[in-house]
């Protein structure tokens, strides 16, 4: 059974709305939880994850999503009539679900949007993770759920040599090979990158559900970072301790308000997301200079290729048609965004 954290489903609470979090376990997932609930005190938040979540929170319901995983969706309509009873009873009893319950988790809690970690996800299989995508995709359209947001990030630009500066959303998708799973996990919207996106109207509330797709610079907190700054933050300042060049990065709490705006404005579409300004590579590597500097900083990061590649072929995104659409301005620039993150977590003893 695992409800030590959940609140069961109760037909008569009243809440302007339900968001959902896919992979609410994860570092940024839980601070995202925390956010939400202090700045929505009128929302009901719904947590599905393979992992415990980190702290508590009250106006949840949580699900433990089963690690074995089934080949398809199904609905209660594909179980016979004379098990559907015993079936749900056992499902609301112990809140583990597979693949095959997502649609009905879903609609039994009224979810209107639905936010997926994607390359946020921090657990033991990043790649089946992000390989699901497309389950909860399918699953979000079958329950009814009015939008999906995904969480992406820099890596599906790629670090090449014609890649522009900056990067805006009409850049294609040419990842690393290493990488090419985040860029195949994303929700597929080919009408809509470019110029396609923008706020939902009143009059197209009965419209199919709205996709957004958020790519953020690396992303980091006072508590931890993206496993995109894992990959490529130290390996490029300590593979290139006398090159200067430049960095970009979105702060968690600013990462948490452009969700929580995404939803009220009902954005569609392939959103960038990046504090404001860069910050120079060598500032940061004299902010790390400490005893405090993490261990795995040393020289095998130093040979990684692609932390090499980053001093020649920066990736800095435009975050302007973000701000246009959902007219929102960063509390955090990059460089004080780095400069809590390294602060907080790289200088701090272990």
């Amino acid at each position: 059974m695992y409800r030590d954290m959940s609140t069961a489903p109760d037909a008569s609470r009243e809440f302007s709305q339900v968001i959902g979090v896919v992979g609410a376990a994860s570092s940024f997932g839980a601070q995202m939880l925390h956010y939400l609930e202090r700045e929505q005190p009128d929302c009901w938040l719904v947590a599905i994850a393979e992992r415990p979540l980190r702290w508590p929170v009250e106006r949840i319901s949580t699900y433990r999503l089963a690690q074995n995983r089934v080949g398809g969706i199904l609905t209660m309509s594909d179980i016979p009539d004379f098990m559907q009873q015993k079936a749900w009873d056992m499902f609301l009893e112990g809140h583990e679900l597979t693949v095959a319950d997502i649609p009905d988790v879903l609609q039994l809690e009224g979810v209107d949007s639905l936010i997926h970690m994607g390359s946020y996800y921090d657990g033991p299989n990043p790649e089946q993770f992000c390989a699901d995508a497309e389950l909860w995709l399918r699953a979000a359209r079958i329950a009814g759920v009015r939008q999906f947001i995904y969480l992406s990030d820099v890596r599906v630009y790629g670090v090449n040599a014609d890649t522009p500066v900056p990067i805006t959303e009409r850049t294609g998708k040419n990842p690393s090979r290493q990488h090419r799973y985040l860029a195949e996990a994303e929700p597929d919207l080919p009408d809509i990158v470019g110029d396609g996106s923008s706020p939902a109207t009143d009059g197209d509330a009965d419209e199919d559900m709205k996709v957004v797709v958020l790519r953020t610079a690396m992303s980091v907190g006072t508590i931890q970072a993206s496993p995109a700054v894992d990959e490529l933050l130290l390996p490029s300042v300590t593979a290139n301790r006398k090159r200067s060049f430049p960095l970009q990065f979105l702060h968690q709490h600013d990462l948490a308000r452009a969700i929580e705006q995404a939803v009220k404005k009902r954005l569609q579409g392939v959103f960038n997301v990046a504090g404001d300004g860069v910050v120079d590579s060598l500032e940061i590597l004299e902010w790390c200079r400490s005893p405090g500097l993490p261990r795995h900083a040393g020289s095998s990061l130093s040979r990684n290729a692609m932390g090499r590649q980053l001093s020649k072929h920066p990736l800095i995104i435009s975050s302007a048609k973000f701000k246009q659409s959902a007219g929102f301005r960063f509390k955090y620039s990059s460089s004080r965004a780095v400069r809590a993150y390294c602060h907080s977590v790289l200088l701090e003893p272990s």
